[in-house]
């Protein structure tokens, strides 16, 4: 563990919270502290960690996630699921977090808030959050880890990515505080309702419902890569319910696209 902070409990207080809160000033990463909680007891109940500070905050394709001290909200949410209970579509596990972190932006941040699939949150056509589900495996247990790391303040960022990341906006400390605490508390409380109903046909069907209404690729072209060689090019044109990706080439061809299989982006962001 990677820390200089005690464990700090001061936000569970919720009657609805169904998992413990732990709190670090700094961590090296909080989807990675929650590996090792979980290879020490992997039955243990849900837990969220979250920091003020990442030195090696992660992203997709072993990524850098970018996390400065006191400007952003990293967390990490780790459900242990026993088997044969054991949730195989971790796209549809990001789809929802997606959906609950941008509901709990545009909630409490004024933000208007949208979905790039299909695990970035973006606001005037720049990234603001990144989310990454992982699984992790013993005997008798799963464990989905929902990492989701947002820029509230942010301002300066490296040169790979400044042109194209952003920060919520400005908020005094005391906002800054009270926002840090209501993401957490909406994201965690949503995800635990998740993992609780999930196999519910009409509960999936709502969150998909909601992701479309937030996304911002519909309708949009979009560039991608198979197996990170072949480049196509289509129209986004539809999210299946298992939150894969509809595309549509000018011959009138369909494509559908599941999360590890590709690198999208936006032509004309």
């Amino acid at each position: 563990m990677i820390s200089d902070s005690s464990h700090n409990k001061e936000l569970n207080t919720a009657p609805e919270e169904k998992y413990e809160k732990v709190h670090f000033n700094r961590i090296d990463s909080t989807n990675e502290e929650a590996k090792r909680i979980f290879r020490e007891k992997p039955e243990d109940a849900p837990i969220l960690l979250w920091a003020d500070e990442q030195t090696a905050g992660k992203g997709r394709n072993n990524r850098e996630f970018y996390s400065p001290k006191n400007t952003g909200l990293y967390f990490s949410y780790m459900y242990p699921v026993k088997k044969p209970k054991e949730i195989k579509d971790r796209i549809f596990v990001t789809t929802a977090a997606a959906v609950f972190t941008a509901k709990a932006l545009r909630q409490y941040a004024g933000a208007d808030a949208k979905i790039k699939w299909v695990n970035d949150i973006y606001l005037n056509e720049k990234k603001v959050c990144g989310i990454l589900a992982e699984a992790l495996f013993d005997e008798a247990y799963t464990a989905i880890i929902v990492g989701i790391g947002i820029n509230l303040t942010t301002a300066e960022f490296p040169d790979e990515i400044k042109e194209t990341a952003s920060g919520i906006g400005e908020f005094d400390e005391e906002k800054l505080k009270e926002l840090k605490e209501q993401i957490i508390t909406s994201v965690g409380n949503r995800l635990t309702g998740f993992f609780e109903n999930c196999e519910d046909a009409a509960y999936r069907k709502d969150i998909i419902g909601e992701y479309r209404a937030l996304s911002m690729v519909i309708g949009r072209e979009v560039i991608f890569y198979k197996h990170d060689e072949e480049k196509k090019t289509g129209i986004a044109t539809g999210i299946e319910e298992d939150g894969s990706l509809i595309v549509t080439f000018p011959d009138g061809s369909k494509e559908r696209l599941a999360s590890g299989e590709i690198h999208l982006c936006l032509t004309d962001m």
